[in-house]
């Protein structure tokens, strides 16, 4: 299966990705990325450092100022699953058929979840090797890494018209 998916289209599925994760492991993500002794610009430890301090960092992870931690973030989280997958596929590593590297997913889905294996494919996906498009597309059509819709762009749910929900909420007036 041949799916097209572009530059802003990854980009787009490693923030969803990332914020597809549970609390509990990007709160540790967050944690090992501030404290690792990776060179980054001061703004992107700055928002680190902001995105720590909500209690449920979350829902805010795919907010504009918070987009330069990313990277950072998905290696956080997935960098040891990437090794793990790396070592499943040997001496195909550089550049595996889809069932070879279903296969290795596979074998690291006992110790790694969906959601961590999401990120990690789709940090590959925005790298340039020849894995790249096969990660993007196993992100855009298996619907175990919850992104499967998701290369259109995120939805965003309706606006609320307060307003109107206090008018209907407010019943017959005595």
């Amino acid at each position: 299966m041949d799916v097209e998916v572009t530059e802003p289209d990854r980009k787009t599925l490693l923030r969803e990705a990332v914020a597809n994760v549970g609390r509990t492991e990007l709160k540790a993500a967050l944690d090992l990325a501030i404290q690792s002794g990776v060179q980054r610009p001061k703004a992107v430890h700055n928002a680190l450092l902001a995105l720590r301090r909500h209690h449920d960092p979350v829902p805010y992870v795919a907010r504009p100022q918070y987009r330069p931690t990313l990277p950072y973030l998905a290696a956080a989280l997935s960098d040891e699953c990437l090794a793990r997958t790396i070592e499943a596929l040997g001496d195909d590593s550089d550049d595996p058929s889809r069932e070879q590297l279903l296969d290795a997913l596979d074998t690291v889905r006992s110790d790694f979840s969906d959601p961590v294996i999401a990120v990690m494919l789709a940090g590959v996906a925005l790298d340039e090797m020849p894995s790249s498009d096969l990660c993007a597309e196993l992100l855009t059509t298996d619907p175990r890494y919850g992104l499967a819709s998701e290369t259109a762009g995120p939805v965003e749910p309706p606006p609320v018209d307060h307003q109107a929900e206090s008018r209907e909420g407010a019943g017959p007036s005595t």
